[in-house]
């Protein structure tokens, strides 16, 4: 059977530094990941090379971690009392309202352009149905709906960054 040495632990903490990009988090997920080899060291039977095996566990740890650390934000975010940082006023100002108006008027005379099945599809998710009920509706699969979803959007930002120099942050606001 094969040991845990630390070559084993160098090679962990590489694979873990790369994911999480931390050196303390890469430390202690790489502790974490040695504790797991060593007790599942009985269940590796061999199909692949040894290495691969510590590589998944690696990996799989690391992915915890950064999964833990985002959970953890979310509750850190959900904590803040939102209404203390409210602006004062909360109608849009003018400017803001006539830069959407000019940024919906470009959605519009994009989305002219894309043709009726990718239309049906998009114009079912922009009013919140789920890829289920228009995969249902439409008679097509959800995975057809998903990719014309993906497809319509992407065209959407091709054409309104090509044709309207419009940049990223003005298509994600």
């Amino acid at each position: 059977m094969h040991q845990l040495c630390a070559d084993a632990r160098t090679y962990m903490l590489s694979v873990t530094r790369r994911i999480l990009r931390c050196d303390d988090l890469a430390a202690d997920a790489t502790q974490d990941a040695m504790l797991l080899a060593h007790r599942y060291r009985d269940q590796f039977r061999g199909e692949s090379a040894y290495r691969t095996w510590l590589y998944r566990i690696a990996v799989t740890t690391a992915l915890q971690y950064l999964r833990k650390r985002r959970r953890s934000r979310e509750d850190l975010v959900a904590e803040i009392d939102v209404a203390a940082f409210e602006p004062r006023c909360p109608r849009p100002s003018p400017e803001r309202l006539v830069a959407t108006r000019q940024l919906v008027d470009c959605a519009l005379d994009a989305l002219g352009g894309i043709d009726a099945a990718h239309r049906s599809v998009f114009d079912l998710r922009v009013d919140e149905h789920t890829e289920t009920e228009i995969a249902a509706r439409l008679g097509i699969s959800v995975a057809n709906v998903k990719i014309r979803t993906h497809r319509t959007r992407r065209r959407l930002r091709d054409t309104l960054r090509e044709i309207y120099a419009i940049d990223e942050t003005a298509l994600s606001a």
